[in-house]
Formats: C-alpha cells, sequence, structure tokens
C-alpha cells in the first residue's frame, strides 16, 4: 500500500466516523460510549462484511469496511483519551515495584506502607 492510498484510506474512514455520528448517534452520548459500546457495534458490522464478502460485491464491501473500522477508530480514540494516570510505587520493606493507577496503602506482598517514586 502507498502513502497515497493509506492517506485516501484514512481519509475514508474519518468521512465515516463523521457519518455515523450524524446521521445515526447523538454527538453527546458517543462521546460517553465505553470502548466495549464501540467495540460491540464494529463486531455487528463485521458480520455484515462476512456476508459482504461471501457475496463478492466490492462496493459493499469497502461500505462494510469502513462501518466497520469507523467504530474501531472510535473505540481506539476512547481507550486513548480514558487512559488513566499510572504511577509507580516502591516498597520499602521488600523494594519490590508496582505500577498501580491509583495508590494503594499497602504491599500486597508484605503489606508495608508503599512509597510513590515517579508518575508516568
Amino acid at each position: 500500500m502507498t502513502l497515497q492510498e493509506a492517506q485516501s484510506f484514512v481519509q475514508a474512514v474519518l468521512a465515516q466516523q463523521k457519518l455515523n455520528r450524524e446521521a445515526h448517534g447523538d454527538s453527546d452520548a458517543d462521546d460517553q460510549r465505553k470502548p466495549l459500546d464501540w467495540g460491540i457495534i464494529g463486531a455487528e458490522h463485521m458480520g455484515h462484511l462476512i456476508g459482504a464478502l461471501r457475496c463478492g460485491d466490492e462496493q459493499v464491501i469497502e461500505k462494510e469496511i469502513l462501518h466497520v473500522v469507523g467504530p474501531l477508530l472510535e473505540c481506539w480514540n476512547t481507550v486513548k483519551t480514558s487512559v488513566k494516570q499510572v504511577s509507580e510505587y516502591e516498597c520499602p520493606k521488600c523494594n519490590e515495584r508496582f505500577t498501580l493507577t491509583e495508590a494503594n496503602d499497602k504491599c500486597p506482598l508484605c503489606e508495608s506502607k508503599l512509597k510513590k517514586i515517579q508518575e508516568k
């Protein structure tokens, strides 16, 4: 695939994403969807894509590819924008390190109080 072909595909996916939100969605509700919701929407369209592939109609196949990838793009965006702050902690007693999304009071190994090292 050339860079120009890839850019064309990305533009088509972005156009489909916009069309999906305008024609089928509620922008406020769509902004609140969880990754699982977007994955389910993409999976529903995957069934349509399989049917189109079995029939061999290239125009329908292209349409269904975009119908699968549009929700997957939304899913990816939701995951990327909802990543929690991650911090690294160390147990002063057993010297074990843990990467956590929120502070725990005690080391799961020895129950000593954890010390925050840095945020990632």
